[in-house]
This record gives C-alpha cells, sequence and structure tokens, in this order.
C-alpha cells in the first residue's frame, strides 16, 4: 500500500488527525517494507501495536491480512470511525490504562505474539521501563521481535545542535515553550542515539538484545521543497551520512 492509498483508505472511515496522518504515512509504510524483510513468507503474522492512537499503522498491516491488537489508552479507541476501522479490517482493541503498570498486558496471552510494534513511543516515556518490558516480553512469541522508531537525537535539524541554544543558556532536553505549549500526544522527554538504544535494551532484565539498527529519513519529503543553501546542504549530508538520518529503526529480539 502507498502512503496516499493509506491515507485515503483511513479519511474513508471519518474523523481522524489528519495533519498527523498525513505527515507520518512515508513513516509506517517505509517502516512496514523494513519489518516485512523479516516475515515467514505470506504467513500472516500476529501484531501488538502499543500506542495505536487512531490505528493510522495498524490498519496498513490489517489491510494485508495481518492479526493485529492495536493497544492504546481510552479516549481515541471510543470514536466512532475508530471502531468502524477496528470492525472492517478485524483489529482487535485492547485498551490499556497506564504503561507502567507491570499488568499492562494481563488481558493478552502469553507467547502470542510474532511482532510488537513500539513506534514512536520510547521518547514519551517518563517512567521507569522495567516492568512494561517485562509485561512486552511475557507476550512476544518465542523468535518474535519488536521494533522500535523513534527521531535521532543527532539528526542534523535536532537540538543537538543547537549552538544559540547553548549559548544563550536556554537548558537542553524539550524547551519550556514546548511543555507549556505543545498541544500532542506527549513530549518528547528524551530522545535517542542509536547507541544508546543498543544500550537501553542490554540493561533490562528481560533478555532483549537490538538484532538490528540503522538510520533512516522518513520525513525528507516534506523538507525536499526548501530552496536555502543550508537547506540543500543538509540533505546532502543526510543521504550520504547515516547518523544525520531523522529517525531510527531498531529490531528487538530475545537473547
Amino acid at each position: 500500500m502507498t502512503e496516499q492509498e493509506l491515507i485515503s483508505l483511513v479519511l474513508g472511515f471519518g474523523r481522524t488527525d489528519e495533519p498527523y496522518l498525513r505527515w507520518h504515512a512515508r513513516r509506517f509504510v517505509l517502516t512496514k517494507q523494513l519489518v516485512e524483510r523479516g516475515f515467514d513468507g505470506c504467513r500472516p503474522q500476529r501484531i501488538l501495536d502499543i500506542g495505536a492512537h487512531w490505528l493510522h499503522q495498524a490498519v496498513l498491516y490489517a489491510a494485508d491480512g495481518h492479526r493485529v491488537t492495536a493497544a492504546e489508552i481510552a479516549g481515541i479507541p471510543n470514536v466512532e470511525s475508530v471502531q468502524k476501522m477496528a470492525s472492517a479490517h478485524r483489529i482487535e482493541i485492547c485498551t490499556i490504562a497506564d504503561l507502567a503498570r507491570p499488568d499492562v498486558f494481563d488481558d493478552l496471552a502469553g507467547a502470542s505474539y510474532d511482532l510488537v510494534l513500539f513506534t514512536e513511543i520510547i521518547e514519551h516515556i517518563t517512567f521507569n521501563p522495567v516492568a512494561m518490558w517485562q509485561a512486552v516480553r511475557r507476550v512476544l512469541k518465542p523468535g518474535g521481535k519488536v521494533i522500535v522508531t523513534t527521531p535521532n537525537y543527532y539528526f542534523s535539524r535536532s537540538r543537538a545542535w543547537d549552538v544559540g541554544r547553548f549559548v544563550g543558556r536556554r537548558g537542553g532536553g524539550i524547551t519550556v515553550d514546548d511543555i507549556v505549549g505543545m498541544i500532542t500526544y506527549g513530549h518528547h522527554w528524551k530522545e535517542y542515539s542509536g547507541r544508546e538504544i543498543i544500550r537501553y535494551f542490554s540493561l533490562l532484565p528481560c533478555g532483549f538484545r537490538v538484532a538490528d539498527i540503522r538510520y533512516i529519513n522518513v520525513n525528507d519529503h516534506h523538507r525536499a521543497a526548501g530552496r536555502w543553501p543550508l537547506n540543500r546542504t543538509l540533505n546532502f549530508l543526510e543521504r550520504r551520512i547515516g547518523i544525520l538520518r531523522d529517525t531510527i529503526y531498531a529490531e528487538v529480539v530475545v537473547s
């Protein structure tokens, strides 16, 4: 399915977060292409999409015949358009109260998922994640994978390179303006490098390890139109130097 086909499919069900869908559609499609390299032929996969929001990603897999469980906090799953999409594509909705709780996935059978999607979530986590990852480990099948995507801290246009902020003594991490004024699914309290993602999973007492990690560009098409010399230079560098790209993609397995 192409980006435009995904957008049209979702919009056909009615109310959704359309700006988010249009911005992230390419990420959903490119991530799925990377994920599918490890699929066992044409066998349908059992997939748990954690933080499924409006089912933009979940429906991309479900439309191809995969059995998808979409986990999300109460609210969005109750929207009529989301319910209609879930019913049409046989997506199971798992409403969760708090990801930090060790029983967060107790309603799901153990060792039942081939694939867990944890995309654009890890940067929002503000609690000690050990219990959450132990819960994920419980529902993952032997030989299963966790797919993690997250913004790259060393992306060429990230705050890592904001010299003006450093000189102006405006601190690190997210800005106070973002804390107070940003309306989103949650702030990026922590952004990672690839090396940090590897270290993160090595520290968990769940037997996880990062089997594959790479830097990818999922929003470069939104930036391509810029004609300023600096923009063209950064586009050039991102194509050739992986660590300057906007997103980290990691495949996590059980050791």
